[in-house]
């Protein structure tokens, strides 16, 4: 096989790349076809076509590094502003729907992984995408990472390209949705009959960079994966240490949540070790071995989408849930709190912006322990 142009061991080469495709990553939200595709999509897709076109590696120390280290450290800045009792006080029946919208993953896994085969590592495949589909990319990334299966660089990249693919169909549902007169008449909105809710609302400027709140934050996040590396080396359970990071990320953020709001930026760091992860997860798919074993895990993804949209739409039915407050519950589960904000910005649906985030945060805190759950009841 051809060498690539960025050796596996030019550690500079491939900081070089894969910073490049970060910084790519958040360029490409602001652009046309970022939005429509969303800059994730398009970061694992020009890591895909670096490694392909033999510029950098399908593996290397650095690919390892990321996993280690980046992932580590996005868990628990991602974290910091999971206050579950600003959830309770703020996000009302939303909570409900968030409940139904997690059930209905569940639903969908439990579909999925009996209807598709999946081959060898079914259980833990099906677990890695569920923990996807009720978190975020943050939390695909921690459960392949303690099912082991970050080891399998194309499965992993194939399975990250197809979620990605049926994400952006999931997305032009529940917009198609949110418009449609005959679902509204199935299930009624006061908060879409209403429109606008007539309130000026300017865009919030962004506060300054603070350096000091910056190295603060990155502090935190590293003495969460210390302490909980620390503590899964001594139950004898390093594999699963990402669920003790975890934890210790939401203590912080439940027992000092006045002091983590005041250090602002967390979130935006945690999603640049995510684009960095991303880029890294494009450049281990050999597209030859993808094809091979794309339509499984793509049909497992469809599965899935399609039962948590029925259960969403069915409990929304029967709980009276508005459908404004359920389509956008089901955003936060499914995809993640900034297309949930996203969402009720754009449909003018102002009051569901806050819940959004909240649930699609509360998301990422809760999605680990379900993903390694599922694999456990699943094998």
């Amino acid at each position: 096989m051809e060498l690539p142009l960025i050796s596996a061991d030019n550690m500079f080469g491939l900081m070089f790349a894969f910073l490049g495709l970060a910084a790519f990553g958040f360029w490409s939200e602001r652009t046309r076809l970022g939005q429509w595709l969303s800059g994730v999509v398009l970061t694992i897709l020009a890591g895909t076509l670096l490694a392909n076109l033999r510029v950098v590696p399908f593996a290397s120390p650095f690919h390892d590094m990321v996993w280690t280290y980046a992932v580590s450290l996005a868990i628990p800045l991602l974290l910091f502003h999971a206050d579950i009792r600003k959830l309770i006080s703020e996000a009302g029946m939303m909570i409900a729907a968030f409940a139904v919208a997690v059930a209905g993953t569940v639903a969908g896994v439990l579909a999925g992984f009996y209807l598709i085969d999946l081959g060898p590592d079914a259980n833990r495949i099906a677990a890695t995408l569920g923990a996807s589909w009720i978190g975020g990319s943050m939390n695909f990334a921690a459960v392949a990472q303690a099912l082991g299966l970050n080891e399998n660089g194309a499965l992993i990249a194939t399975m990250a390209a197809t979620d990605a693919v049926v994400m952006v169909v999931f997305m032009a549902a529940i917009l198609t949705m949110a418009g449609s007169r005959a679902l509204l008449r199935f299930i009624p909105s006061k908060i879409i009959e209403a429109g606008d809710d007539g309130v000026a609302h300017k865009e919030e400027a962004k506060p300054p960079l603070d350096m000091g709140a910056l190295a603060t934050l990155l502090f935190l996040a590293a003495a969460c994966a210390f302490g909980g590396r620390l503590i899964g080396e001594m139950l004898g359970m390093p594999g699963y240490s990402v669920l003790f990071i975890t934890l210790i990320a939401l203590a912080l953020a439940n027992l000092f949540p006045a002091y983590l709001a005041k250090l602002r930026g967390g979130f935006d760091l945690g999603m640049f070790f995510m684009y960095v992860f991303f880029g890294v997860i494009g450049a281990g798919a050999d597209v030859v071995l993808m094809v091979q074993t794309a339509m499984p895990i793509f049909f497992f993804v469809l599965v899935m989408a399609t039962v948590h949209l029925a259960v969403v739409l069915a409990g929304a039915k029967i709980f009276r849930i508005d459908l404004a407050e359920a389509l956008i519950a089901s955003n936060a589960v499914a995809v993640g709190p900034a297309t949930a904000a996203a969402m009720a910005a754009s449909q003018r649906w102002r009051l569901l912006v806050t819940p959004g985030v909240l649930l699609g945060v509360f998301g990422y805190a809760i999605a680990n322990f379900i993903g390694v759950g599922l694999a456990g009841f699943l094998g």
